[in-house]
Formats: C-alpha cells, sequence, structure tokens
C-alpha cells in the first residue's frame, strides 16, 4: 500500500473511533471499581479487574479452551457475587459447536446459579457482537461473558466500541477469543486487559472407596496486556498506543509509596515472591474455590517460596501486533 493510502485508511479509521465515541455519551461521573481476583495479577492491576471494561481471555493452546472458557466463568462469577442482577453468557453458534455447550450442573458447581444465567446463541460473530454490545450499554446484567470463535470482524475499531458500551454502561465485559489460542500477543485491541489461559492439573480429592475425585478447576493464567492510563503505584508498565494503531509498552514513575509496600514483605523468606508489575512472560497457577467465590493464588499460597509460578513454552511479549502481520512472520 502507497503512503498515501496508508494515511488515508489511518485517516479513516479515526473518524470511526471518533464516531464511536460520540455515540457513546459522556461517560457516567461513578469512577470505576475494581474486583480483587489473584494476589499476583491485583497489584499489576491497581486493585484488580475494572467493572466497567473489555476483558479479553485467549487460550494458550488449542486443548486449552476449556481452561479459558472456565477462567471467564470464575471471574463472571465473581462480579455476580457482588452484584444482584444476572450475567448474560453470549456464544457464537460455531464455537459451541467446536467446543460443546456449557453443562448445567457443571456451572452450579463452579459456583454460578443457573437462575442467575440468560444464555444468548447467535448464528455468526457478527450477530453476537451486537448482542453484547447491546447488553452492555443498556447496564442491565452484572456481566457479560462472550465466546467467539471467528475473529475476522474483531478489530481495533469493533473493540473500541465494546469498551465504550462497557463504560456506558458500567458493566463488565469478559470476551473469550476461543480461535486466538497462541495468538495472544499478537492481537491488537481496546480491550483494559488480556489473559492467556493454560490448562493445569487439580489437585484431587481422597474418595471412601475407589477412585479419587477431580478438586477444584486450576488453570495457568499470563497476565498478556493491561492498559491502566491511571496505573496504581505498583504497575512500572502499561500498554499504550502509539500513530499507527499498534501498542507499547511505556515506562511510569513509581511513587514514593513504593518504599512503605516494601516494608511490609520484610518477612517474606524469598524475595521472589513478592508481587510483580505487569510481567507478561509470568504464568501463575490459580485455583478456583468456588465455594468461596475467589481464586486461589498458588503462587502466595503459603507466602513463601515462588516455587508454584508454572511455565510454558511461550514466546517474550513483543507488545500488540495485528493478526495479519502475525500471518505474514
Amino acid at each position: 500500500m502507497s503512503p498515501g493510502g496508508k494515511a488515508e485508511g489511518m485517516a479513516r479509521l479515526r473518524r470511526a473511533i471518533a464516531e464511536i465515541e460520540a455515540e457513546a455519551g459522556r461517560p457516567s461521573e461513578r469512577p470505576a471499581r475494581r474486583l480483587p481476583f489473584a494476589r499476583a495479577f491485583d497489584a499489576a492491576l491497581g486493585g484488580g479487574l475494572a467493572d466497567d471494561a473489555l476483558h479479553e481471555i485467549a487460550p494458550a493452546r488449542p486443548a486449552d479452551g476449556a481452561a479459558a472458557i472456565g477462567f471467564a466463568l470464575a471471574l463472571a462469577a465473581r462480579f455476580l457475587s457482588q452484584r444482584p442482577a444476572s450475567a448474560l453468557v453470549v456464544g457464537e453458534g460455531f464455537a459451541a459447536d467446536e467446543s460443546g455447550a456449557l453443562y448445567g450442573p457443571g456451572l452450579a458447581a463452579h459456583g454460578l446459579a443457573l437462575s442467575r444465567l440468560v444464555f444468548v446463541r447467535a448464528p455468526d460473530a457478527a450477530l453476537a457482537f451486537w448482542a453484547i454490545e447491546e447488553a452492555l450499554k443498556c447496564g442491565a446484567p452484572a456481566v457479560v461473558v462472550g465466546e467467539i470463535w471467528s475473529l475476522k470482524g474483531y478489530s481495533l475499531a469493533a473493540s473500541r466500541r465494546l469498551l465504550l458500551a462497557a463504560r456506558k454502561g458500567k458493566v463488565p465485559a469478559l470476551l473469550i477469543l476461543a480461535s486466538a489460542y497462541g495468538q495472544a500477543e499478537r492481537l491488537s485491541s481496546a480491550a483494559e486487559t488480556r489473559f492467556e489461559i493454560a490448562a493445569a492439573s487439580s489437585a484431587t480429592i481422597p474418595a471412601a472407596a475407589g477412585l479419587d475425585l477431580p478438586g477444584p478447576f486450576a488453570c495457568g493464567a499470563r497476565l498478556i496486556k493491561a492498559r491502566l492510563p491511571r496505573a496504581g503505584p505498583f504497575v512500572d508498565a502499561v500498554d499504550s498506543p502509539s500513530k499507527d494503531g499498534r501498542s507499547f509498552e511505556r515506562p511510569i514513575a513509581r511513587p514514593e509509596g513504593r518504599a512503605s509496600f516494601d516494608a511490609l514483605w520484610d518477612g517474606v523468606r524469598d524475595q521472589r515472591s513478592r508481587p510483580q508489575a505487569f510481567d507478561p512472560g509470568r504464568v501463575i497457577h490459580l485455583e478456583w474455590r468456588s465455594q468461596d467465590m475467589t481464586f486461589k493464588d498458588m503462587t502466595f499460597g503459603d507466602m513463601g517460596v515462588d516455587d508454584q509460578a508454572i511455565s510454558l513454552p511461550l514466546a517474550a511479549a513483543s507488545g500488540d501486533r495485528s493478526r495479519a502481520a502475525a500471518r505474514r512472520r
């Protein structure tokens, strides 16, 4: 494409974003609240997940799709525990055909009351995105969960629409990018956070007779992206947009209050177990406790060493890139 064509394309994109922002209207005066969910991530997220933002979840490998869904549903249960409304679960039809439909008793065991779940099955991704956006803008659900397989229409502008809808309705959006396995580092979107999820072995529950029973849901979670313009005091870098539509990490000076936080950890035996800022190479082993609606962060389970973090064969994060650029590599 010629330089003139690129400039014209960027101009169209800027106009589209301006129209979306104008349509979204002025944001509410209520500041976003953050929901803590795991100690290893909360510090890097300014206290937890914002309740008026778009959060993306991608599987690390094709076999990790169920783990990504389990992680998203656990977060949905966390948000449901804080609000009296119901959750809306929107699924693209092909995604359900590929991974299977959700199982009612399993959802209940996961901590999700079936009476508080509303399911929508969309015939294609475009209608699924429309349903998610409309639900976010109306502000009625406690949380909106979307599972999308076809990502051809999921552009920077499309994700911006979902983000602005979440801010307008003050409703969190959890978007499962079911076919983006291995692509979490290469996506370009307006989401506030992006997690890459891998399956992990669950602990077993001793049975009175026969084989032991499967234990709580567990997964490996890696924070790929944290777009926090008003970052918390322990965030060292955030993902910021550049002029060409990509993003990069820009450093943020640590405030003087960091020293007082470090003092709280003087009694920890291993210095490596301190919570770290945004670190895309760090995978944390999480175990979901549905009875308490909380994640047990295995890294900090005993306030000791950091030997519970698990490793995956993943490349170091290199910022957001488009899927087309990733395919050309």
